[in-house]
């Protein structure tokens, strides 16, 4: 039991009486009477609240967290005896998840239930322990809070952003407007196959109007093709230092985890086979290229235990790895970073030698933070400073990248927020181009 600031007040009061008899006698009769009646009203009051017996409490948990989005809980508490009361509730939610807020206010409807909810933002894969639910509960106008704790331990996993598919998958549908930076899901190229009739949308090609059907049906339909299928794209994410760099909210290394997870799904629903390789110091974990959608469900096991080491990447141990396991010429998308060409040099070397057998995309996320020193105002002479640095940094992946593409190694540098819709972007454009 927590007294309320109510009951402060009264004890003050009490207090002051107390003081005022001692001055005068003929107040202590006043006084007894007082604190019988205050003693009274606490009792009452407190035999009044529910008991700590009777709540019961449920968490609704997102199946399963996905990885920097901000995604709702949703805490349900019951008690039939404190209908109509006013409530707070805490649940104790990792604090890695930043739950926002912690403290959740409320009122138990006529029947004795609280629903509150919160989000949370998860930073990093792995796996979290929630913790049991704190119930603070009292009567308008009272002297006592009656505050529970609701057992309720819960084990919660963050794996990489699964809500992306959805979404994507979503957004590709025949007749609902592409997103900016997507693509539709069955791209026209230069070797076509038939897919299906559908209905004729404005801005089809009137060349491609089935004349028999659309006489059948007495209405336009049209012939929809697909991209060449069959092909292979293997995804090599570096686990090294390089990647532990933040940005934003995450990780360069998670972001690129999100983003191999959702070129994965476009490219088996391509008809691709995929396949993933990880590295640091040295191959890590390597999924043979397979299609369906049980690879999709083994890639994103195996990007769940994905860890970063503070070691610098061997390219040479992880490109020698990927020729001798993978034949076939493939995609490869390749994920790391990308700095001068000095520091990137085993980098470059081996991507020019794997890009003689596969065509390799070499995938890099600007440093936020370079980019917005480079983009501000420059006020101060200290601001010029920090404009040249960021702009030398900047020249310097420039030149990387040049090299590689002269070498016929293809290049995508973005930052961290837009490396998911880029890179199936730039996918999607190469299946287009026939490039593979």
């Amino acid at each position: 039991m927590i007294p309320q600031r109510r009951l402060l007040v009264a004890l003050l009061i009490g207090a002051t009486l107390i003081l005022l008899a001692a001055l005068n006698s003929a107040l202590w009769l006043a006084v007894v009477g007082y604190h019988v009646v205050l003693l009274v009203l606490l009792v009452r009051e407190a035999l009044r609240l529910p008991r700590r017996r009777g709540f019961t409490a449920r968490r609704i948990l997102p199946q399963p967290f996905a990885l920097g989005l901000k995604q709702p809980v949703q805490v349900t508490v019951s008690n039939p005896q404190a209908a109509g009361l006013d409530a707070a509730v805490a649940d104790h939610a990792p604090l890695a998840l930043n739950a926002t807020p912690r403290e959740m206010p409320g009122r138990f409807d006529a029947t004795g239930v609280l629903q509150v909810g919160y989000t949370a933002q998860p930073p990093h894969r792995g796996a979290f322990a929630f913790g049991p639910v704190d119930v603070r509960v009292w009567r308008p106008r009272g002297f006592w809070i009656r505050q529970v704790r609701i057992p309720l331990s819960a084990a919660a996993a963050v794996y990489p952003d699964v809500h992306a598919v959805r979404r994507y998958q979503l957004t590709l549908r025949r007749g609902v407007r592409i997103l900016p930076g997507q693509r539709r899901a069955r791209p026209p190229g230069t070797a076509t196959a038939f897919a299906g009739l559908r209905d004729y949308q404005a801005g089809d090609d009137v060349r491609r109007i089935n004349w028999k059907a659309t006489a059948r049906r007495d209405q336009p339909v049209t012939i929809e093709v697909e991209a060449e299928r069959g092909q292979q794209a293997i995804i090599a994410l570096d686990c090294g230092r390089l990647m532990t760099a933040p940005a934003g909210v995450l990780t360069k290394l998670d972001h690129a985890v999100n983003a191999a997870l959702l070129l994965a799904w476009v490219a088996q629903s391509q008809g691709d086979r995929v396949g993933m390789m990880t590295f640091s110091d040295g191959v890590r974990r390597f999924a043979p290229p397979q299609r369906g959608p049980a690879q999709i469900s083994r890639l994103n096991r195996m990007l769940y235990e994905v860890q970063p080491e503070y070691t610098e990447p061997d390219f040479a141990e992880a490109f020698t790895y990927l020729a001798h396991r993978v034949s076939r010429r493939s995609l490869v998308v390749v994920l790391t970073d990308v700095l001068d060409p000095e520091a990137s040099r085993d980098l470059v070397a081996h991507a020019l030698r794997l890009g003689t057998r596969h065509l390799v995309l070499v995938v890099a996320m600007a440093d936020p933070e370079v980019l917005a020193a480079r983009d501000a105002p420059i006020s101060t002479p200290g601001r010029a400073y920090e404009w040249a640095a960021a702009e030398e940094l900047l020249a310097a992946r420039r030149q990387s990248f040049e090299v590689l593409h002269r070498g016929g190694v293809l290049g995508l540098d973005v930052t961290a927020g837009t490396l998911s819709p880029s890179l199936v972007e730039r996918y999607l454009e190469l299946k287009e181009r026939a490039l593979l």
